[in-house]
């Protein structure tokens, strides 16, 4: 794995993105999420540090992350984050927080005590949360806000520590995704809320391109099975040789038939979130940001 290389490839993908002016549209990001394991405490041996080197505590996805968070902040100066989480599923309404200030849900186990004690402090904002549910009911799906009951999941609270430091610069509101786990499903929730890319708000949706226990292996860049390679490396491609969008939404669907999808995700919902990017991000044309093995990063309506 040549970190270097993947560094330069994605400080050069980052800043080739064009900044955001008024008339204009925010990209969204499908993110690598990435685990605990990113704020594993220094000190500690880390049991699967041999594992999972890409997204170990100051790793390759690690760096990726902190440069990711100041290049967003200071190429677009969103209002707000609207952010999906693959750590969030709900089936008869898709969710939105509705928090006065965000508490943070140490959705883990088995981990050091420090782990429960991270602290990222951010607030909500009623304006948006709402907005969320006006757009997505007006595209005839169920929505409804969630108004101080949940707090910002693992897939949030971990990458944006990384990503903006002790505190957001800017408010966040959470959103579920819909436990049918469907692609075209997600591509439609996502270009439901499209509009709030010309509204000054940054759409993230975090999940991973590599996501099983089953197989330690998968996640090392070096020994993972040829299917897997090929499945994300078809994701790739979908992104980077597709000319419109129809062609690139129905390309990234495909992916999940090939056999090293099954092998990367034994349950689908963490590669759900990149239709919801996909469809946010419909208008425009997409670039893979960053492609480290297992944490592929994307952007959607460039």
């Amino acid at each position: 794995m040549n970190t270097a290389s993947h560094e330069a490839q994605w400080k050069a993908s980052l800043e080739a993105l064009p900044p955001y002016s008024p008339g204009g549209k925010i990209p969204a990001f499908f993110f690598a999420h990435g685990s605990p394991l990113l704020l594993y405490p220094k000190g500690l041996r880390n049991p699967m540090a041999d594992a999972i080197k890409v997204g170990a505590r100051d790793g390759p996805h690690y760096q990726f992350l902190k440069y990711f968070g100041k290049s967003l902040v200071r190429k677009y100066s969103p209002k707000a984050i609207v952010v999906f989480s693959a750590h969030w599923e709900t089936s008869k309404a898709i969710e939105v927080m509705d928090n006065d200030s965000n508490e943070l849900y140490y959705d883990y186990y088995g981990f050091p005590d420090e782990m429960y004690k991270i602290k990222f402090e951010s607030k909500g904002s009623s304006d948006v949360a709402q907005r969320v549910v006006e757009l997505m009911n007006a595209s005839q799906i169920p929505a409804k806000t969630l108004p101080n009951a949940r707090g910002l999941d693992h897939g949030v609270f971990v990458p944006f520590k990384i990503m903006f430091g002790e505190s957001a610069p800017v408010p966040v509101v959470e959103v579920s995704i819909d436990s049918s786990l469907s692609p075209q499903r997600h591509i439609k929730i996502g270009q439901a809320i499209e509009k709030m890319r010309d509204e000054g708000i940054l759409v993230l949706s975090g999940g991973l391109s590599i996501h099983t226990f089953s197989d330690f292996t998968a996640w090392d860049p070096e020994k993972a099975r040829a299917e897997i390679k090929a499945f994300e490396k078809a994701i790739v491609d979908a992104v980077e040789e597709s000319t419109t969008t129809t062609e690139r939404n129905e390309r990234l669907k495909m992916v999940t038939k090939l056999p090293g999808f099954r092998m990367a995700h034994p349950r689908e919902e963490h590669f759900i979130p990149l239709y919801v990017a996909a469809g946010a991000g419909s208008e425009g044309i997409a670039s893979v940001i960053c492609k480290l093995h297992g944490a592929l990063t994307i952007a959607f309506g460039a």
